[in-house]
């Protein structure tokens, strides 16, 4: 889910002054310790589902809620300010049968506000790159499997936003790119990217079409294909899945990352036909995003997967619930503790 869909870029701005440093609010304070779910269920090999060697877990992104607001509470902006919290969620996630993670670079030309990041001039700040690092650090001292690090522009630097082609920006968005793969690479952490978060392009977004084509070319062209999931696919724009071979042709990446909500059967067998008549028979999928601790989405999946033959490899959990109020439609769990539902179903 994209946080340009959360809050403006202006209520970003005012939040950046607004925003506690410390603390969640006047009558609010921050709490000391994260509660602890419930134990999860045993992890058992679904029938109908192939088990990987180890399990997914969430997307983590926000430490903390203060009512609906987030945006100061990001692991990443936000890490220099909440390190023990941040210490302590990791552990409990793993404690919960968390094995892997996904953490969203959020970033813009522009001053950083809450969970958004500037990105001018293809780098971020000191001080956002040693909190990404320390974090990285942290995940992997918690005994994390693997993490994805997805990238999430926002305006201007999305190019789902350009009248026309914007190459200043692009540049910027590739050499941010860099600059984090050299920082992720160098955490000797087992990972992934995201080279755009639901960025693959929908019906119509011909500048999309462009720039994920031209940024697959320089990434595998320096990177090879084997560390990227490409860039995911929104399943619930049915735009996107029809033109993934528009950004690949014959050159894939080795597993597809898609992003669904909400008939997770349909959605997920749907997907798999699409993929294969694009002549994308073989390669694996993760579940990158997808209702918190869902138990009827972990059946979908599972049953989805048996049924058209596609491999899961793990699922990480968007922090929404399928329930969620509108006040908080984007987000409305922070930290994402439980995951008791998904490892019942093999994931």
């Amino acid at each position: 889910m994209r946080i340009g869909r959360i809050l403006s870029l202006s209520v970003l701005l005012v939040a950046t002054v607004a925003a506690p440093v410390v603390r969640a609010g006047a009558d609010q304070p921050l709490p000391a310790t994260a509660p602890l779910p419930a134990d999860p269920a045993p992890l058992a090999a679904a029938p109908d589902a192939v088990t990987p060697p180890s399990a997914g877990g969430s997307n983590y992104d926000f430490y903390y809620l203060n009512g609906c607001y987030r945006e100061p509470y990001n692991v990443i902006s936000g890490f220099s300010r909440a390190p023990d919290m941040i210490r302590l969620q990791l552990g409990q996630m793993r404690k919960a049968g968390q094995d892997r993670l996904t953490i969203g670079v959020f970033h813009h030309h522009g001053p950083g506000g809450g969970a958004v990041m500037d990105s001018t001039g293809g780098t971020l700040s000191p001080a956002d790159l040693k909190n990404f690092t320390d974090l990285l650090a942290t995940v992997k001292t918690a005994g994390f499997a693997e993490v994805t690090v997805a990238f999430n522009s926002q305006y201007p630097s999305n190019p789902s936003d350009w009248g026309s082609w914007r190459q200043d920006l692009y540049d910027e968005n590739w050499q941010l790119i860099q600059k984090v793969h050299d920082l992720v690479t160098a955490a000797r952490l087992p990972y992934r990217i995201d080279l755009g978060n639901e960025l693959t392009p929908s019906t119509g977004q011909s500048i999309v079409v462009r720039y994920d084509q031209q940024l697959w070319r320089d990434y595998t062209a320096r990177y090879g294909t084997a560390d990227t999931v490409g860039f995911s696919v929104n399943s619930n724009d049915p735009g996107q899945i029809p033109n993934v071979a528009k950004v690949y042709g014959s050159t894939p990446p080795p597993v597809f990352d898609l992003h669904i909500y909400g008939d997770e059967y349909n959605q997920f067998v749907g997907d798999d036909r699409q993929l294969r008549r694009q002549g994308y028979a073989t390669q694996p999928v993760i579940v990158g995003e997808s209702f918190y601790n869902d138990p009827v989405a972990a059946d979908g999946f599972a049953k989805g997967s048996k049924d058209s033959g596609r491999r899961i490899l793990y699922l990480t959990q968007w922090p929404k619930t399928r329930e969620n109020t509108p006040q908080c439609d984007q987000v409305d769990v922070a930290p994402p503790l439980d995951f008791a539902a998904y490892r019942a179903a093999g994931f």
